[in-house]
């Protein structure tokens, strides 16, 4: 036996879980920002010259601060957090600063209007006070631990090991054929003409499996194994080549951030804030590259260009101004980011304007018809991420924000409940996972984790594919393994 490892003291990068006192806290600081929101949103119609967008950027300020220290430095619920933060935030401040002068998509210049924006970042408030007390809320029986463990035997890592290995670098090859190799006979990362019948929302949830696998055999007492950690980063390196950045560059961002996982705990530690950051300034500089090598290759790929041609093209098109002017309007650029407030934009004016109304949960119950493999030829209703037009304008291109879909169903209590409900879940994997060293829950807890981008930024309906995938994947332990999804202790 390796002996009992406690995860939330040794791992928190990974396995960080809040003390009591910590999650009343910001239990409390979450309902104060909702009351202050709606206080806010009340009064702007009564006093004119209100502040409402610089109050509101105020109150997020205190709700990620509250975020970031009750949360015992878990990266991957910080990830989902700030997945929805950033956009809401930059919604809000953005318009505190230039009064509507600065729109937040180029598409749907007139549906942009002050009211309809503060009903955006009130959504975003709602949002993120209920993915932290559903957090928060999901980790209450921990609280009543002294300690929690996770045990493994020696055999079980070097099986981990294996099996991730041939996983994760399994499917990075198979999805690397899939979308035509390196060069990529000018197909893009998400063409699906390679010959294999597998979505590519499927392959990376297998890989992500092994990636998991990998980090679990990985983990000493208070440090992580940092071969095995970069043989991770090394099976994501395809997906890079592929062009593909919001699948790929994200988890390469999070395991990099867990090699320096016993220096952050302490510098935490020495409360040493100038090295913080300097972390982050090193972690920002490192998605920054990422972010443009995954962009050169997949405008190479696509257009089969001389690598000189694809510089020229990358520096006229994206330039390095944060403000531009697109068809003759001001426009804060975020480029994915432009497309999924835009979806957002769309829910509040199909709901606000009576094109469909409230769904009262239509789309999520979508996802059960949209469950069963696509080769099977039944019907599959179409996601919201194709029903954004709103008078021949579409607003988005491809994806759904989550809080776009939870306010189009059911409003802004809507956001709160989805967040929440989400966000409990993600805890509760965690929580059932260290407590009773069960394998099968932490493994989901970090495909979870690392699905976060895709899931929140393009499809709730993410999540559900990875349920169905871990139903699939559960049953095979059980009948080949197991002591993967029986309580290890």
């Amino acid at each position: 036996m390796s002996g009992n490892i406690y995860l939330n003291q040794s791992i928190p990068l990974l396995f960080g879980t809040p003390t009591a006192k910590a999650s009343n806290w910001a239990i409390a600081i979450s309902l104060f920002v909702m009351v202050g929101a709606i206080f806010s949103y009340a009064l702007v119609n009564v006093v004119e010259r209100f502040p409402f967008f610089g109050f509101i950027s105020v109150l997020l300020i205190i709700h990620c601060i509250a975020a970031l220290t009750s949360t015992g430095v878990n990266l991957l619920y910080i990830f989902r957090y700030m997945l929805v933060w950033l956009l809401i935030f930059v919604a809000a401040a953005v318009f505190a600063l230039y009064q509507g002068e600065v729109l937040l998509n180029w598409f749907g210049v007139q549906y942009q209007s002050v009211k309809n924006t503060q009903t955006l970042v009130m959504a975003g408030v709602f949002s993120l006070c209920g993915s932290l007390i559903g957090w928060h809320s999901s980790m209450k029986k921990l609280h009543k631990l002294k300690h929690v463990s996770f045990t493994m035997c020696t055999w079980k890592k070097k099986r981990f090991q294996q099996v991730g290995f041939l996983m994760s670098f399994g499917f990075a090859a198979l999805y690397l054929w899939n979308s035509g190799g390196i060069s990529g006979s000018s197909r893009a990362y998400g063409d699906n003409d390679g010959g294999l019948e597998l979505t590519f929302g499927v392959f990376n949830i297998f890989h992500f499996i092994g990636i998991a696998l990998l980090i679990l055999s990985a983990i000493k007492k208070i440090e992580i194994n940092r071969k095995i950690i970069l043989l991770g980063v090394l099976s994501l390196i395809p997906g890079i080549l592929t062009g593909s950045r919001a699948d790929y560059l994200p988890q390469i961002f999070i395991l990099l951030i867990l090699l320096a996982n016993s220096r952050i705990i302490e510098t935490l530690k020495n409360k040493d804030y100038s090295r913080v950051f300097y972390y982050a300034l090193i972690g920002v500089l490192l998605v920054v590259i990422g972010y443009f090598v995954a962009t050169f290759m997949a405008i190479w790929r696509v257009g089969s260009l001389e690598v000189i041609d694809v510089f020229n093209l990358m520096l006229a098109e994206k330039g390095v101004s944060l403000i531009r002017e697109i068809n003759g309007k001001e426009i804060i650029f975020l480029e994915t980011g432009n497309m999924i407030l835009g979806g957002l934009y769309s829910a509040i004016v199909q709901v606000r304007e009576e094109h469909t109304g409230l769904l009262f949960g239509e789309s999520y119950f979508n996802y059960f018809l949209n469950a069963p493999p696509a080769f099977l030829g039944l019907p599959r209703p179409e996601g919201l991420e194709w029903l954004t037009e709103i008078n021949g304008v579409i607003m988005t291109q491809g994806g759904i924000f989550e809080v776009a879909e939870a306010y189009w169903n059911f409003g802004l209590i809507g956001c709160f409940v989805v967040s929440f409900g989400l966000s409990y879940f993600f805890g509760y994997l965690l929580r059932r996972g260290v407590t009773r060293s069960n394998y099968f829950f932490l493994v989901w807890f970090f495909v979870f984790g690392f699905h976060g981008f895709r899931s929140i930024w393009y499809q709730n309906f993410s999540y559900f594919r990875l349920l169905t995938i871990m139903l699939i994947v559960y049953i095979f332990c059980m009948i080949f393994a197991k002591w993967t999804v029986s309580d290890g202790k």
